[in-house]
């Protein structure tokens, strides 16, 4: 019998031999492990905020009692980060446990069938296999990247889907334009199944996902930012008041810190009304508990005098900059940031510029990585002042000595740099 960290590495060693072929493996998997859910999904996808909004919902749903399974992706730190059992990250005995019995029928459909399960639906399959032997109540379920032919798409019936907000991103699969990712990410919806989405900023973006939610005859809701009246906004919590469809929230604390956290909030909100029209209650106490208790590491968090942001892509460096003006203004700032190749565009690369005028780049953990050197002189085409460091570890020193004792490192640019720097930083998964 395979150890959890040696189902982790057949997971990923399936990267080379893996073929996906749209749903169809994902679905096998799922009947031969007979681990189709067996209680409510809620089913997100997006471009930047699906995380966030999957950490919101989870923590309310377990505040109201509700024994929850959430499947996000990618991990930061350690692969039980993607299962969660009531927000907590599966453990070694029970990813060993069901991982030996997902690999073995990947196995047994390799050998029969000639079938070929990449690592995303392997894991895909895992976390509905834990989430069916450990009997959950809800199941929380995030896509990898797009939506249409994403693994999590197989599960054929959730109670309400939610699309968060789209921008361009794995523009080499989804899309080169907004309108073609905005119709991959609509891909989620089906028929007859409500589905709630962030107020999109584009036309084209609100058109798509209308015109795919009345082709299945879903019922769409598209709250707006004007339903959300902002009462204290700090570096750390938003209080806010919001109307939704039959609710008035009042004096609401979203813990997850900057504006774009109040809207996923909103999107939140709804996706809970939506459930209580389906018979799921959510008492009160638990949504003002929930949303003020989330956390969702990597995403505008403090350690120290170091934030970091999981922010890599244009979208992401928009929002992150935003709260840095917002919030940190008048503070020495230094910018510590890695980035792979394949995500740094003209518009990214300008939000890391705008954080500050001093930055330190490192080279992330990833063979997809753009070299600490490469990205350094890029940010000084910007007009910063950038050093490249040989490590984390001297980047991390190298900040700390330019930002000195009352000055603040801003970390961002890519989840694997993030992930990396809690564990430098000794923080838990």
């Amino acid at each position: 019998m395979r150890t959890a960290e040696e189902v982790v590495n057949e997971i990923h060693s399936a990267l080379g031999d893996g073929d996906k072929q749209g749903l169809r493996n994902t679905a096998a998997l799922l009947e031969t492990l007979q681990a189709w859910p067996a209680c409510p999904v809620i089913h997100v996808a997006g471009t930047n905020g699906k995380g966030s909004v999957c950490a919101m919902l989870n923590s309310v749903l377990t505040a109201a009692g509700y024994r929850t399974g959430m499947y996000t992706s990618p991990f930061l730190q350690t692969y039980s980060e993607r299962i969660r059992l009531n927000g907590k990250p599966v453990s070694d005995e029970l990813l060993a446990q069901y991982g030996n019995e997902t690999l073995d029928a990947a196995e047994k459909l390799k050998r029969e069938q000639d079938y070929h399960c990449t690592p995303f639906e392997l894991g895909t399959a895992l976390a509905f296999r834990t989430f069916r032997a450990e009997k959950v109540e809800l199941i929380i379920s995030e896509t990898g990247m797009g939506g249409r032919l994403d693994p999590t798409n197989a599960v054929p019936n959730p109670a309400v889907c939610a699309i968060t907000a789209i921008g361009m991103d794995h523009m080499q699969y989804l899309g080169s334009t907004l309108t073609e990712i905005a119709g991959e990410k609509a891909g989620i919806i089906k028929h007859g199944v409500p589905v709630i989405c962030y107020p999109p900023e584009e036309k084209e973006v609100r058109e798509v996902l209308a015109a795919r939610a009345e082709k299945e005859e879903a019922p769409m809701t598209i709250p707006e930012k004007t339903q959300i009246s902002i009462r204290e906004s700090t570096a750390r919590y938003t209080v806010a008041d919001y109307r939704t469809g039959s609710h008035v929230w009042k004096n609401l604390k979203i813990s997850l810190p900057g504006e774009h956290q109040t809207v996923n909030a909103l999107v939140v909100l709804c996706v809970l009304e939506e459930l209580e029209r389906q018979g799921i209650r959510v008492p009160e106490d638990a949504v003002i508990s929930g949303l003020g208790n989330t956390f969702w590491p990597g995403r505008l968090e403090w350690c120290g005098n170091i934030l970091m942001d999981g922010a890599h892509n244009a979208q992401g460096t928009a929002a992150f900059s935003r709260y840095v003006q917002e919030h940190l203004s008048g503070k020495r700032k230094i910018l510590l940031t890695g980035v792979l190749r394949e995500k740094l565009s003209e518009k990214m690369l300008g939000g890391l510029a705008s954080v500050t005028d001093t930055a330190v780049t490192v080279t992330p953990d990833s063979p997809r990585a753009m070299k600490a050197e490469e990205l350094a002189g890029l940010l000084h085409g910007e007009g910063m002042e950038a050093c490249a460091a040989n490590s984390l570890k001297e980047g991390l020193e190298i900040a700390g000595k330019l930002a000195g004792e009352d000055g603040l490192i801003l970390a961002t640019g890519s989840l694997y740099f993030i992930g990396t720097l809690r564990s430098e930083l000794g923080l838990k998964p």
